[in-house]
C-alpha cells in the first residue's frame, strides 16, 4: 500500500511539472512577449519569502538613490558634487528606474497558490530589463528568456559551505540527476555573484555552469555592504539590547544598579511596568532617537553569545536541533554571558525547542524579535554548526564556536565543499560540557588570525561597496 501511495503521489508531482513547467508558464510567457521590454524596469523575483529579501533590500536603495539624483535640480546638484554618496550617479544617460517585488512562494505554499502566483509574476518578468533573484526556481528556469532581459542571481548565502544544487545530487539533501536534467532548477542566470573568487568553482559545479565559469562574478553579496556602515551598527546593537529589556527588564535593572546608573538617592525596586514607562519605545529610526541608541548597545558586564544553527532534515520538514544543555550553559555561564538563539527561517515556530523557565534572563529566543544580521552585530562570540553565517560573522574578525554533536551524520546528508578542519575556525565542540568549557577558559586564546585568514579567503569580495559593483553589471 505505501509503495501504491509514493508511485501516485510521484505521478501527481510529474503530471503537475509537466503541465506547468512545460507548458502553462512557457506559453503564457511568449504571449506576454508581444509586448516590448520596459527600459529601467527591475523585479526582485522572490522565490520563497512573503515580502523583500536583504540582498535585494540594498539593491533597491541604491536604485532610489539614483532615481532621487535624477531629479535634483542643477543647482541641488552642484551643491551635492562633493557628495561621496551620490558622486558619479544617475547620468544623463541613467534611465529612471521602475522596480516591483514578485513573490511566488514555490515549495512554501499549496500548488494551486504557487499557480497563481507564477501566472500573475509572467506579464511582470516579462518585460523586464532586469530580474534579480536570491535562490534556485523550476519556474524562472522553464521561461524561455528574450534576450533583451538580463537575470541575476545574487543568491542567499555567502561563501560556500555546505553542498547544493549539482553537487548534491544523490544525497539524501539534494534530487536527482535525472529530475534536475529533466526540469532545470539553475538556468537562465545571466550572472551569478559570489563571494570571493575562492568559491567560483564550487557554484559553477552546483548551478551546473562549468561551460560559463566566466558569468560567475566575485563581486561581493550586497547584504554585506551594512556591515561596514558604523550608524547600522549602532542602531543594530541598539534594537537588539532595546528589545532584550522589554523581555527581560530586570536582567538590565541589576546591570545598571551595579554600573552605578540607576538613582543612588533610590532604595525602592522599580517595577516591570515603571521600568518600561521609563524606558518607552526609545529605540526609532528617528533622528532624534539615534543618540539613544548607544546607551542600550551592550549589556553592563555580560558578553552576548550567539546561538544559530542551521535545520536539519528537508526544506518542507525542517527541524531544529536540541542538542544545547541551556540549563547547563546557564549554570556555567550565567553571570558572565547570555545566550541569543536563533533558529532557521524554515523552522516553523511550533517546532522550535521551548527554553525551560530555569533559564528566564539567560537564554531568549530572539528568532521572531530582531533580524540574523542584526544578531551578528551584536554578539560577542557566534556559536553554529554548519550554518553559512559563518562567512558574514568573520568580517567582524569575532571568536567563533562550533557545536557540532551530528557531524558525521550531517557530512552523510550534506556534504560540504571544503574539510570541515579547513572551514571551521574556531574551537569544535561535541557536547554542551566542551562548549562550556571552552567558554569558561579565561586563558582560552581564540584563533583570531585564523578568523581573518577565513574572511581573506572566502570573503574577499565583501567590502562594503558589493551593491555598487553589483549595479555595474546593469552598465551603470
Amino acid at each position: 500500500m505505501g509503495e501504491k501511495k509514493s508511485s501516485f503521489r510521484t505521478l501527481v508531482r510529474d503530471s503537475y511539472k509537466n503541465l506547468t513547467l512545460r507548458k502553462l508558464y512557457p506559453a503564457r510567457y511568449r504571449a506576454a512577449c508581444k509586448a516590448d521590454v520596459i527600459p529601467g524596469r527591475v523585479v526582485f523575483l522572490e522565490i520563497r519569502e512573503k515580502g523583500l529579501s536583504d540582498n535585494f533590500r540594498m539593491i533597491r536603495a541604491a536604485l532610489e538613490k539614483r532615481n532621487q539624483h535624477r531629479e535634483l535640480s542643477g543647482e541641488e546638484k552642484k551643491n551635492r558634487a562633493g557628495d561621496a554618496s551620490v558622486q558619479g550617479i544617475a547620468g544623463e544617460r541613467d534611465p529612471e528606474w521602475t522596480m516591483s517585488v514578485v513573490c511566488i512562494r514555490e515549495g512554501m505554499e499549496n500548488r494551486s497558490i504557487v499557480v497563481k502566483n507564477c501566472l500573475k509574476a509572467i506579464p511582470q518578468l516579462a518585460r523586464a530589463q532586469f530580474i534579480f533573484v536570491n535562490e534556485v526556481s523550476y519556474f524562472l528556469s522553464c521561461l524561455p528568456m528574450r534576450p533583451e532581459t538580463t537575470v541575476i542571481q545574487t543568491w542567499h548565502a555567502c561563501g560556500a559551505f555546505k553542498k547544493f544544487g549539482y553537487s548534491a545530487v544523490g544525497s539524501g539533501f539534494g534530487t536527482t540527476r535525472e529530475d534536475l536534467d529533466a526540469y532545470p532548477v539553475h538556468g537562465n542566470f545571466s550572472y551569478v555573484t559570489v563571494s570571493s573568487p575562492e568559491v567560483i568553482w564550487a557554484y559553477a559545479e552546483a548551478f551546473h555552469m562549468e561551460d560559463r565559469v566566466d558569468r560567475i562574478l566575485p563581486v561581493g553579496v550586497s547584504r554585506t555592504d551594512m556591515f561596514f556602515s558604523s550608524s547600522y551598527r549602532r542602531k543594530a546593537c541598539g534594537k537588539v539590547a532595546w528589545i532584550l529589556r522589554r523581555m527581560a527588564p530586570d536582567l538590565f535593572l541589576r546591570d545598571q544598579r551595579s554600573s552605578g546608573r540607576s538613582d543612588p538617592a533610590s532604595s525602592r525596586r522599580e517595577t516591570s511596568r515603571e521600568i518600561m514607562e521609563r524606558i518607552g519605545d526609545i529605540y526609532s529610526d528617528r533622528a532624534a532617537d539615534r543618540e539613544h541608541a548607544q546607551d542600550l548597545a551592550m549589556l553592563p558586564g555580560k558578553k552576548i553569545l550567539l546561538y544559530a544553527p542551521t535545520f536539519r532534515g528537508t526544506v518542507g520538514r525542517a527541524a531544529a536541533p536540541d542538542a544545547l544543555d541551556l540549563p547547563l550553559m546557564k549554570k556555567a555561564l550565567g553571570r558572565d554571558y547570555i545566550l541569543l538563539i536563533n533558529h532557521h527561517p524554515f523552522i516553523r515556530a511550533k517546532d522550535r525547542p521551548k527554553i525551560p523557565d530555569s533559564c528566564r534572563n539567560f537564554a531568549f529566543d530572539m528568532t521572531d524579535q530582531v533580524s540574523i544580521e542584526e544578531l551578528l552585530t551584536a554578539a560577542d562570540i557566534c556559536i553554529t554548526d554548519y550554518s553559512s553565517l559563518i562567512f558574514e560573522y568573520s568580517l567582524f574578525e569575532r571568536p567563533m564556536v562550533f557545536f557540532a554533536y551530528d557531524m558525521e551524520r550531517y557530512l552523510d546528508e550534506r556534504g560540504f565543499y571544503y574539510p570541515v578542519s579547513d572551514m571551521m575556525p574556531g574551537p569544535v565542540c561535541r557536547t554542551t560540557s566542551e562548549l562550556v568549557e571552552v567558554l569558561q577558559d579565561k586563558d582560552a586564546e581564540f584563533d583570531l588570525a585564523r578568523v581573518r585568514a577565513f574572511k581573506y579567503r572566502f570573503m574577499s569580495g565583501c567590502d562594503g561597496h558589493a551593491t555598487a559593483r553589483v549595479l555595474k553589471l546593469m552598465g551603470i
